[in-house]
């Protein structure tokens, strides 16, 4: 992790997720890494809890979701699942179909697979290490897309595209992710996690109520999310341009005033 900050703040749910609070950055690792960071029930349960704790923590501005020891995740856990896929599968759509009110990065490294991609398209960004790739496994095993990840992909590569990598099932390279609107950096293999979290702390250096404004202005006319969560994020977008508009008249009125100390942004 990079030395971005003066306070570092460990914790750890279960052993199944962990969380690292540089700053403002809130890290969750997914850390089954001896099943390639594969999702269950309880890795899923637990990141939804760690997820709300996340969007309920004030100081924490913006959130890295990455795996833990060189892989993203492989997607489902065959041997964990033991009959129960539809709880699994229930799990993950609980996560995905739910808006969050902070801007999320997804740190990808090795494989993001099958319902491991799913949380991947999930977040905002995806800085994507060179030797990463990322693929809709799932329905190699059967398992059927779902609503939100097609929605998502449509929007992001196209319909024909995203119908190659569907049925298709095949690997699909950090470069071709970048080429296509997937990957939002790549990085050098080993850096995935710093650079999202530098990534993540430059949102946190903007003002919070225009962000938040500008990011739900955008999601709400994409295909990220149903019609249902779309009015919600509607709601987020007014509450916080009423607040930005606040915020940038008292800037005026202290520009205008001589009030003001410019911030030097060089390096």
């Amino acid at each position: 992790l990079p030395l971005i900050a003066t306070r570092k703040l460990s914790l750890s749910v279960d052993g199944v997720i962990k969380t690292t609070k540089i700053g403002r950055v809130t890290c969750l690792g997914l850390n089954r890494p001896q099943n390639k960071n594969c999702l269950n029930v309880e890795i899923l349960t637990q990141l939804k809890f760690t997820l709300d704790s996340f969007e309920d923590d004030p100081n924490s501005l913006a959130g890295v979701l990455y795996g833990e020891q060189g892989t993203f995740s492989y997607g489902f856990d065959e041997n964990g699942i033991n009959g129960n896929l539809q709880n699994v599968q229930e799990l993950l759509q609980e996560i995905t179909n739910k808006y969050s009110k902070k801007p999320l990065v997804a740190a990808i490294s090795g494989f993001a697979a099958g319902p491991g991609f799913d949380l991947a398209l999930w977040c905002d960004f995806r800085i994507v290490e060179e030797t990463a790739v990322m693929a809709a496994y799932a329905r190699s095993f059967g398992v059927p897309i779902s609503d939100a990840t097609a929605q998502r992909l449509c929007s992001l590569v196209g319909t024909y595209r995203a119908l190659d990598w569907v049925l298709t099932g095949r690997v699909v390279k950090a470069k071709e992710a970048l080429d296509c609107g997937i990957a939002t950096r790549i990085v050098a293999c080993g850096t995935g996690l710093g650079q999202a979290v530098n990534f993540a702390n430059s949102l946190c250096n903007m003002p919070q109520a225009c962000l938040k404004a500008d990011r739900a202005t955008i999601l709400s006319i994409s295909d990220k999310f149903s019609s249902d969560v779309r009015a919600e994020i509607l709601r987020e977008k007014k509450e916080n341009n009423k607040i930005a508009l606040s915020e940038a008249l008292l800037g005026i009125h202290q520009t205008q005033s001589g009030d003001v100390r410019r911030k030097d942004n060089t390096s």
